[in-house]
């Protein structure tokens, strides 16, 4: 099967890891077909493809002539392959009206597959009456419709309804169970480990909820350290941990690599994160893949892949709740069991899980 993905999501300067994780699921299916990336960038940069995945990249391309730059290199790779079996649009918006037309125009299936938190209620407004046009226009034309969650296929078609009359599957994250191995069965540090990652948006990651935890836990006991990873400043967090004295407690480490963020997992007591709302968070599935367990919330797609065996859950915005919580893991963090967290993550996450399911997808149009 010969199958050309369209990302809209892609690394760029200044954003690294912008849709890193939709390159992993590439990668997945590239296993069991022929891959082929199509996407404009820019020049000059280099760009982590999967070693099994063909990049045919359009190079400083102007907005205005993106359409006919893009169906020159559809025609070139047709030429060089032949005629795909598939078009796969990864997250519909921006690049879903091209991924549309070439579908159409070549009569080729397409397939979205959807990460946005966008659809969510509590976000949809912001779409503009012409995105959702578009997005009526792509759905309309889908011929196989998948989203990380079920609740993001359910925010989906209830955003656009006609979504609902198409295929749809549940096809999630991937995680590299290379990088992300299980934790050493014994560690020692002078204090607790809490690990936090994420963009720092207050509005989805409740950051500044975390910290007033954090600031009250530190009040009752000594015995902890959070740290954070984070792809951009928070000015307004950096100077509430300033003020309240709490930067022997909390350390912002800025941005890391897969590996090191890896690293960080194994050796971290447990992981947080306090979200208003989510997807499917890939540094859950990470955590997991390590064995170490998590407290969050049950918004979006988490519910799906959290329970009782790699999860304490505490209500959205609940800040006394969290404390009791964080309280609790702190103590008993060692009473999971590192090997089932992770064996029950690579039934769900792994590549080649994943990637069987993009197959039977393909095989199905």
């Amino acid at each position: 099967m010969i199958v050309v993905h369209i990302p809209s999501w892609f690394p760029e300067a200044g954003k690294p890891l912008n849709g890193n994780f939709i390159l992993r699921q590439m990668e997945a299916a590239g296993r069991y077909s022929e891959a082929i990336l199509l996407r404009h960038v820019s020049p000059n940069i280099e760009y982590p493809i999967p070693e099994n995945v063909h990049f045919h990249p359009i190079y400083g391309a102007q907005k205005r002539r993106l359409f006919s730059l893009y169906i020159s290199e559809f025609q070139n790779i047709i030429k060089k392959y032949g005629k795909p079996d598939a078009i796969h649009l990864h997250v519909a918006l921006s690049l879903g009206p091209i991924a549309a037309f070439l579908s159409r125009k070549f009569h080729i299936p397409l397939v979205i597959s959807e990460h946005w938190s966008i659809y969510q209620p509590m976000n949809r407004s912001q779409l503009k009456p012409l995105q959702r046009w578009e997005l009526r226009y792509m759905y309309k034309t889908a011929a196989h419709i998948t989203a990380v969650s079920q609740n993001l296929l359910n925010s989906i078609t209830a955003t656009v309804p006609i979504a609902a009359y198409k295929p749809q599957s549940v096809v999630g994250n991937v995680v590299n169970p290379d990088i992300f191995s299980l934790k050493p069965a014994l560690q020692t540090h002078p204090k607790k480990q809490i690990l936090h990652v994420s963009t720092l948006d207050n509005d989805a990651k409740n950051i500044m909820g975390i910290l007033r935890a954090v600031d009250a836990l530190s009040q009752q006991r000594n015995d902890f350290e959070l740290h954070i990873v984070h792809d951009f400043r928070n000015i307004l967090a950096e100077t509430f941990v300033r003020e309240r004295g709490l930067t022997s407690v909390v350390h912002f480490l800025g941005q890391k690599t897969s590996q090191e963020i890896a690293s960080l997992l194994q050796n971290s007591d447990f992981f947080l994160l306090f979200s208003n709302y989510e997807n499917q968070p890939c540094v859950l599935l990470e955590s997991f893949c390590t064995g170490t367990p998590v407290v969050t919330t049950p918004v979006g797609g988490i519910p799906e892949i959290a329970h009782a065996d790699n999860s304490v859950i505490v209500t959205p915005k609940d800040e006394a709740q969290l404390i009791e919580k964080l309280n609790f893991m702190l103590d008993h963090a060692d009473q999971f069991q590192p090997e089932i967290i992770r064996n029950q993550a690579m039934d769900i996450c792994s590549p080649e899980i994943i990637g069987k399911k993009w197959a039977d997808i393909y095989r199905s149009l």
